[in-house]
């Protein structure tokens, strides 16, 4: 059975969420090109921008993985980069979003 990665997220911000999730498949595309070229400040600017704009919307685990990223690109990790993308890529393909009233 594939584990879910649940989100709470504020149900004030529904309709919002589908623009985020496009482009959240947008900057997963961009990050693989990215790592593909070895452009470490791509992958610094995608997940400084993942994790800031993941934070507003809710999605803690989402924050944590551009954070990583982030950090990883500072130092030229390659490897932890690569890592933290698979990562990425499970957690959102196994993303559930729970809608709160809160």
């Amino acid at each position: 059975m594939i584990r879910k990665n649940t989100e709470n997220i504020d149900i004030d911000l529904k309709e919002l969420i589908p623009g985020f999730i496009s482009n959240t498949e947008l900057e997963i595309k961009a990050l693989e090109e990215a790592v593909v070229n070895n452009d470490m400040i791509t992958v610094n600017r995608i997940g400084h921008n993942i994790k800031g704009t993941a934070l507003n919307y809710g999605f803690v685990s989402l924050a944590e993985i551009g954070k990583g990223l982030e950090r990883a690109s500072d130092v030229n990790d390659v490897e932890k980069v690569g890592a933290l993308l698979s990562w990425f890529r499970e957690y959102f393909l196994t993303l559930e979003i729970i809608f709160e009233d809160v």
